[in-house]
């Protein structure tokens, strides 16, 4: 008998946690040992989505219920590669599934009218999250980082969001001038690689 983490059984156990709750930081707190859970699933990323994209780190959405309250993605960093920096406008967390990436934490700061740039983007801490390693973000002071992966081999980052995220609305943020411009980060697979079974 598989001894992997289903996702039918993490989709039960978040719409508990997301039906005693919509305080963001009270889902992070339970829904991360749900990730720490399918962090531990062998094969939880198939082989045929494993390779980093040559231009660009790879988003492979994985699952997503049917009324899409969450979602569940890969991002497949290859060296060097690196995501700008932005932000979620929702709550997430995000898993080392394998290698190691760096992550930067900014906030945005208004510096007040008359003052130019009128907002700063802040760094605020740096860490390197390696294997089994997990971070949150949420709105509004937990919300904006940037990722990268400087080292020599592939690594593998599992995120939940409150959301499908490749359909979220959300922005790029320019720490040297404080603007941000809109974008939609599109999922690479048009379909979930793992199907949901819920009618919701």
């Amino acid at each position: 008998m598989s001894q992997n983490y289903e996702f039918a059984e993490l989709e039960r156990d978040i719409e508990v946690i997301l039906q005693e709750t919509d305080e963001y930081r009270a889902i992070i707190d339970r829904v991360k040992p749900l990730l720490q859970r399918l962090l531990q699933n062998k094969g939880l990323l198939p082989e045929a989505y494993r390779t980093p994209r040559p231009d660009k780190y790879a988003q492979v959405l994985l699952y997503k219920p049917n009324h899409e309250a969450f979602s569940v993605i890969a991002f497949i960093w290859g060296p060097g590669q690196t995501a700008p920096v932005h932000d979620h406008l929702v709550w997430g967390l995000v898993g080392l599934y394998e290698g190691a990436v760096v992550e930067k934490r900014y906030r945005r700061e208004d510096r007040g009218e008359g003052a130019e740039p009128r907002y700063e983007i802040r760094e605020v801490g740096e860490v390197t999250a390696r294997q089994g390693d997990i971070s949150f973000v949420y709105p509004p002071d937990y919300d904006i980082h940037g990722v990268s992966n400087p080292f020599g081999e592939t690594a593998i980052t599992v995120h939940i969001y409150g959301t499908d995220i490749g359909k979220q609305p959300r922005h790029i943020h320019d720490v040297a001038t404080g603007s941000y411009r809109d974008v939609v980060t599109l999922h690479d697979n048009e379909q979930p690689v793992y199907r949901s079974s819920s009618t919701a």
